[in-house]
């Protein structure tokens, strides 16, 4: 679907564009000029919006990028990252949800929920690993911000068996890990996220 002024709602199925959204975009891919409302999709593209490359760390995994596209009320995360180091290989992909809160021109707060794909060496095994990021922005320069905060995680894996050069378990024995829901491929914890974004 295509429009000019979108107040309201903008619904299909595969693609939307509006020039000015003032109300709610929802399809697979939402595109807009500019926006002061949200787009709901699994691509969001404000082309005068909100567009952020990140790279971090988290307790995980020691390299991530994600791309944030959309606009500070709701953006979307595309996502990827790897534990590189050696015997404990790990690789992940996925896909989140965000929002920009600022508290001063130099500080903001990102809550954001993500979920990914993590493989340890087999495709044979669903390991889920959602992720509840609360992200501290302090903004150094027009373009450039360091961030860092705490998350939870709920990790679900049906793996059984470990791979040579994988990782088995994500984290650390020093991390205390529960259970969850009273299932036992079920756990979670919390853990960290830091990094640096541009744009």
């Amino acid at each position: 679907m295509g429009g000019g002024e979108v107040r309201g709602l903008q619904a299909a199925s595969i693609f939307n564009y509006a020039k000015r959204l003032k109300g709610i975009q929802f399809a697979l891919i939402n595109v807009t000029d500019t926006s002061e409302g949200y787009s709901i999709g699994l691509v969001n593209v404000v082309l005068k919006g909100y567009h952020k490359l990140a790279f971090y760390a988290t307790e995980v995994t020691n390299f991530n990028a994600a791309f944030k596209t959309g606009s500070r009320n709701f953006y979307s995360i595309l996502q990827a990252g790897m534990n590189a180091k050696d015997e404990e290989k790990a690789y992940t992909f996925g896909y989140g949800l965000g929002t920009e809160k600022p508290i001063t021109k130099w500080l903001s707060i990102n809550p954001e929920l993500g979920t990914q794909y993590v493989y340890l060496g087999s495709w044979d095994y669903w390991n889920l690993l959602n992720k509840l990021h609360l992200q501290f922005n302090l903004k150094l320069a027009k373009r450039f911000a360091l961030f860092g905060g705490p998350s939870f995680t709920v990790y679900y894996s049906d793996q059984t068996t470990a791979f040579d050069g994988y990782k088995y378990e994500l984290v650390p024995p020093s991390y205390h890990t529960f259970g969850l829901l009273g299932n036992e491929k079920l756990r979670g914890w919390f853990g960290w996220n830091a990094g640096i974004s541009f744009f």
